[in-house]
């Protein structure tokens, strides 16, 4: 072969060995790149995975701490429900304040909860809030309710004293018609009319307040007749608090297995 052809063709052979090295470093540069690329995004996978696990646990504690002063206050209502069902006015006064103390404490445990999220937390969080102001609500008239009825109770024994006729007697009347009120159903369409005229009746003999009325038909008109507290058992007329309650924790239960 002559001299300079071997020459060129060495040359090509250099040539193409270096070509061939520069791409496999490459290849092998790519290759190394991508590994590291995918160590880098399983570390940061990794560290999405522990976050969102801190933050299922971070969220766990403050529903815990939450669905513990929403029971403290429900407890507490059931102390007043009790001494007002006993007709123990100075106790139930005394213990209203206690729930009202405890509302105080669920308000700032779910101020935390809005904080920390998700929004379907929030939001279940913000119905059960709503429950607690009613219920704090309903007992507040309950208790004014129970104090009106004192009143007319009082009212119509002096009326009985003083009246020989039964047939002159409107308090009696009242009492009769308060009673009947109550035994009316929930649903009862004249319920609402029915009970209107009966406040117009109270204020205009001058037995009662306006607001002092609207507390005792209001207590009246919420309360339950025995059918339907049967219907409702165990939770009775507190029914709608209990399920807010649970509706709260299915969707925090749901988001600790894993839904978003």
């Amino acid at each position: 072969m002559d001299q300079g052809v071997a020459a060129v063709l060495a040359a090509l052979v250099a040539v193409a060995g270096v070509a061939l090295g520069l791409f496999g470093a490459r290849w092998q540069a790519r290759s190394m790149q991508e590994q590291a690329n995918a160590a880098i995004e399983a570390v940061r996978a990794q560290g999405r995975d522990q976050n969102a696990q801190w933050r299922r646990i971070g969220r766990r504690d403050v529903w815990v701490e939450y669905l513990g002063a929403v029971d403290e206050f429900r407890t507490s209502a059931e102390v007043v429900a009790g001494y007002l069902a006993d007709e123990d006015l100075p106790e139930a006064e005394s213990a209203l304040e206690e729930s009202r103390f405890r509302s105080v404490g669920a308000a700032d445990a779910y101020r935390k909860i809005e904080l920390e999220g998700p929004e379907q937390i929030v939001s279940k969080g913000y119905a059960l809030q709503g429950s607690i102001v009613s219920t704090i609500f309903e007992l507040e008239q309950a208790l004014t309710a129970a104090r009106s009825m004192r009143t007319l109770q009082e009212a119509a024994e002096r009326e009985q004293r003083e009246v020989p006729s039964d047939q002159d007697r409107p308090i009696a009347a009242i009492l009769s018609s308060l009673s009947e009120l109550h035994a009316m159903g929930s649903h009862d369409p004249g319920r609402t009319e029915y009970g209107q005229q009966l406040g117009l009746r109270i204020t205009t003999l001058g037995l009662l307040s306006a607001s002092d009325a609207g507390a005792l038909l209001f207590t009246y008109s919420q309360q339950l007749a025995l059918s339907e507290v049967l219907e409702r058992f165990p939770h009775g007329r507190w029914l709608r608090f209990h399920e807010v309650r649970a509706d709260f924790v299915q969707a925090a239960r749901s988001h600790l297995d894993g839904s978003p």
